[in-house]
Order: C-alpha cells, then structure tokens, then sequence
C-alpha cells in the first residue's frame, strides 16, 4: 500500500488552523527523500514552512518529534541559523516552522561552505551544558563506543551481503574491497586499543558527548543573499560520539567536500573535541575509517528490498539498474578516496 500524500489544500487547510492565521497559497518545495515541505503565502506576515512527516514502518523513528524538539531546544537559546518551531500536529504527521529564503547551499558551494559548516557545529557544542540539553534524545543511529560502530558496520554489511547474490558487480566490491577494509579497521582498533587498556566496549562519558544534526552536510543548508548558511533537517537531531559527528560532516555524499575543505573542517572539528576530551584525537583516527565503510553500506542501500527508495525507483522501470549502478559507482569512489587518506586500508 502506498503512503498517503498531502495536498496543496490539506496544506492550507493544516496552515490556517496550526498557525492561527490566513493561509493564500501553498507551494511545494524541497522535496525529501522522506518528507514533503511546502512553502505558505500568508495573507499577513512572513511565509512559513509546513512540513509532512509520512509515517515509515520500516524506519518506525519519530522523525516529527525529534526535529520539533531539537529546533525547540536551539531556538531558547538563541540559535538564528535554524528555523523557529510554531506548533505541531502529530496527528496529521505535520510541523510549522519558520521559512528561510535563499537557495540550496549544494547547487553553488562555495569556498567558505566547510568553515561555515564547521563553525554552526561549534556553536552546538556551546548548549552541551544547559540544563535542559539533557533531555534531548540520541542522534539517529548514535554510537557511544567503538564497539557500538563496528556492530553497525557489520549488521549493515550484513544486510547488504544478504541482497548483493543477484548482483555480481556488487558481490565483488564488497567482498573485494569492503570486507577486507573492514577486516583492517577492526583488527586496527583492537590493537590500539589493547595497547593503551581501553575497552572498545565501554560507553563515552556523557562530558565527551557531542550534540549532533547527524545525517548533516550542505544538503542541509540553505544559502540567503549574503551568503550566510541556514540549516534545515534535524529530525535526526541529538547526542553522539563527536568522532562520528566529525567522521560523518567530512564524508556525507551531500556535501561531496573537495580533500583540502574536508582536511579543513576535521582540523576545526577536533581542536573544539580535543579540548574537552585527550583521548578524541586517538578514537577519531581509528573510527574514521569505520564511518566512511558505514558511508559505502549507506550509499548501497537503494540495492536492499526494504528500501523506501528502491520501492519508488522500481515504478520507474528500466531506471534502476542505472541507478543502482550510479550508487554502487559512488560507493566505489568513496572507498578510493577512504583508502587514499589511510592506504593502510587498500586491498592487497
């Protein structure tokens, strides 16, 4: 059964009574892989943001929720860089917030992206101590040990794995190149680990925790006429290990970050951690690597059956086999460069 869908009057309709006011016109804009945001004219005052949380039985995660709350927590204490939150209706799956003018930051980056992105995360970091920053919820796939990220690694490789039979391509990256860089990172921690008396299993203290929009690059970003980045998106929003914050900001896809701008905003990120934490700078070294194979196994799940896009894809007919090839090819160019930075974890 398809997901219901919102209309431009459901829209409107939804506006009017969440907002309190008159609602002229509804414009969808920023079409999501898993939600539907539109644009509202008001007969008075700013324009507004609307968004659509369709419910996924497969993801189960309270998505609606989780922003609402983390753009609540930002906006009592001052945050301007993302939208103020209105009000709420979890029972028609939608959200009002604030609407931000300007262009997606992905269509033109530019030079000052990496530093702009660098210094918003930085300011979170500032909030980790407020009183109510405690009751905020754990990022989307949130990790607080080095044993939590190999764990993940694996049950998604392992997921990946169970699909890939009918696609030999596929098998042979993964068994290739993704395994036996998996096997190198792993042995890699343990050693290290072992070496200082660390347990990969033991959990990061909370002080060493970071607040993190998770799933965070310049698709996330929009850019206003001055140039200033805005940030949208934080319905994976909470707390996480900040080598994973700072792993995940270098090599999201969204923001597909030229070498010296990523090397850029790792160097800006870890100063911030390193301060606060002496041993960061040692878990950020052994888990980057993990991160980016998680990265490859993200980027490849449009090959998994369950996946929501995959099922969309497949009404497109004879466009999913280009697909999955153009993400098993993106894939296989993130792992170059993965193995490029840390050679040691090249194929032999």
């Amino acid at each position: 059964m398809s997901e219901p869908e919102i209309s431009t009057q459901d829209a409107i309709k939804i506006g009017n009574r969440l907002s309190g006011r008159k609602v002229v016109a509804a414009h969808p804009a920023r079409p999501g892989g898993n939600n539907r945001v539109f644009c509202l004219d008001m007969a008075e005052g700013s324009r507004l943001a609307l968004k659509y949380y369709p419910s996924q039985s497969i993801d189960g995660r309270d998505r609606l929720g989780q922003e609402y709350e983390a753009l609540s927590f930002l906006a009592r204490h001052g945050v301007k860089l993302t939208p103020r939150p209105i009000a709420k209706d979890p029972g028609k799956h939608c959200a009002l917030y604030e609407w931000f003018d300007g262009e997606a930051a992905v269509l033109q980056p530019q030079q000052d992206d990496a530093d702009q992105l660098a210094n918003f995360l930085i300011e979170l970091q500032g909030l980790r101590d407020a009183s109510d920053a405690q009751d905020l919820r754990t990022a989307s796939a949130g990790i607080f040990s080095p044993s939590e990220a190999m764990a993940q690694y694996e049950q998604r490789l392992d997921r990946l794995v169970r699909a890939a039979s009918e696609y030999p391509d596929l098998l042979a990256f993964i068994r290739r190149s993704l395994i036996p860089s998996g096997v190198i990172a792993g042995r890699r921690l343990e050693q290290r680990y072992g070496e200082l008396g660390w347990d990969p299993g033991a959990l990061l203290a909370s002080g060493h925790r970071a607040l993190s929009p998770s799933d965070f690059g310049l698709h996330n970003a929009m850019r206003d006429k001055e140039g200033q980045l805005r940030f949208i998106d934080f319905e994976y929003f909470g707390w996480d290990d900040p080598a994973k914050l700072v792993s995940d900001t270098a090599l999201h896809p969204g923001s597909s970050f030229a070498e010296n701008s990523a090397s850029r905003l790792i160097e800006q990120l870890s100063r911030e951690f390193e301060a606060r934490d002496p041993a960061f700078a040692v878990r950020r070294g052994l888990l980057y690597p993990v991160f980016g194979l998680i990265w490859c196994l993200i980027i490849l799940n449009d090959y998994l059956p369950e996946s929501r896009s995959r099922r969309v894809m497949a009404a497109r007919g004879n466009q999913l086999g280009a697909i999955l090839a153009s993400q098993l090819d993106k894939a296989q160019r993130l792992h170059q460069a993965i193995c490029q930075r840390d050679p040691d974890l090249a194929p032999r």
